[in-house]
């Protein structure tokens, strides 16, 4: 090993982190560098720095408070239950949705109020449900209903 250089990691203090959020929170981008480098970081054109490390998948920045903080985004649990009857009255419920929220049943969008989607349906079908609505974790589930003789 050369004379001057350490097998250890440079001390945390010598760099800094931080993340680029849009103007809902939507973390875009993180990062490290040398700390004298921070102010060099610019990020994009209508976006924010904070100074602060970050999970781009699972956290955003919480902006409702009066300094931004960040914060784990909330997932959607799921259906009570995946698999109903094609009865037109066996129901699966998704509850503790965001209100209001847009929700696409195989395909087709409805807004969903009150922050619980019933489904139900009278013919044997696979009914694939999508939601993404920031900052919630993005939501894919089946639920299968099957004829009601099976």
């Amino acid at each position: 090993m050369p004379l001057g250089t350490s097998p250890f990691p440079t001390p945390a203090s010598t760099h800094a982190v931080y993340l680029f959020h849009d103007a809902d929170g939507r973390i875009l981008q993180t990062g490290e560098c040398p700390a004298h480098d921070l102010e060099k970081q610019h990020p994009p054109t209508g976006c924010l720095r904070l100074s602060i490390t970050a999970d781009l998948t699972r956290d955003y920045v919480d902006l409702s408070g009066d300094t931004p903080a960040v914060r784990e985004r909330p997932a959607i649990r799921g259906f009570d239950k995946t698999r109903i009857l094609a009865d037109d009255t066996d129901t699966a419920t998704l509850r503790g949705l965001p209100s209001p929220c847009t929700v696409l049943v195989n395909g087709v969008a409805h807004t969903v109020d009150g922050g619980e989607l019933a489904l139900s349906c009278p013919l044997p079908i696979r009914l694939t449900v999508v939601i993404d609505a920031f900052p919630y974790l993005p939501f894919q589930e089946v639920v299968t209903c099957v004829s009601p003789s099976a």
